[in-house]
Formats: C-alpha cells, sequence, structure tokens
C-alpha cells in the first residue's frame, strides 16, 4: 500500500542535480539567493536593535526607568504595526495590536524571549513581573 504515490506503478521518481539534491531543492534555493534579505542578527542577541545595530530608543527608555515593561512592550507593538497605518481599518488595526499584545503575554517563547531583552531592565532592574 502507497501513500501519495510512493511505490505506485507509474510514478515518476525526482529528478537529482549531479551533488544529489533534489532540482526542486535546487531551484528553491536559487531563489533564496536572488531574493533581498534583512541583514542577519546574531543568533544569542534578543536585544531589539535599531538600523544602526545600536539597542533601540524604546530600550534605552527602559534600562534609563523611564517607562515600564508594559509600556516598552506597547512601544514596540505599536511599531511593528505602524506599516499598516492607513492599509487597515482602524477596528482591524487595532485587533492586530491587541493580538500582537496578548501573544507577548501568553506564548511561552515570547514570554521567554521579552524577559530576555527586558532582563535587569527598568527601575527595578526585576524585568517584566509575570
Amino acid at each position: 500500500m502507497g501513500i501519495d504515490g510512493i511505490h505506485k506503478p507509474g510514478g515518476t521518481p525526482p529528478k537529482l542535480e549531479p551533488g544529489g539534491t533534489p532540482a526542486a531543492d535546487a531551484d528553491f534555493k536559487t531563489s533564496l539567493e536572488a531574493s533581498p534579505s534583512a541583514p542577519a542578527l546574531p543568533l544569542d542577541s534578543a536585544l531589539p536593535l535599531d538600523s544602526a545595530g545600536a539597542p533601540s530608543n524604546a530600550l534605552q527608555r527602559l534600562d534609563a526607568g523611564q517607562i515600564s515593561v508594559d509600556e516598552y512592550l506597547d512601544l514596540q507593538v505599536n511599531e511593528a504595526v505602524a506599516h499598516l497605518q492607513g492599509k487597515l481599518p482602524p477596528n482591524q488595526l487595532e485587533f492586530v495590536r491587541e493580538s500582537l499584545r496578548e501573544q507577548l503575554n501568553e506564548d511561552p517563547v515570547l514570554v521567554e524571549l521579552v524577559r530576555r531583552t527586558t532582563l535587569g531592565a527598568g527601575p527595578s532592574g526585576a524585568g517584566p513581573s509575570r
């Protein structure tokens, strides 16, 4: 018994490149190499960076104790949806904003990233209170 055409008569095997990579994979890799991409960030960097590679202004304000972690997260969400301003109706934009903010509070991976980013930041130095 075959699944999705595997081991059924009449099926054609994938075309292999000289290195053993299927042709579709080679086409995909070529399209990735040709597409523009954002500059890579260090994998160990959990800090949000500005275009010059420096910590974001909001993070500096958080470190200085000028804003709370919740205010910092609100600023980050607003920055994330800024490109949608004028492209979505206000009620949909607010839904996206609320959904992002909710994910920052509930998704375990995002909660951990927030904790790492804001660790030692803010007036108490304790990071987010969760």
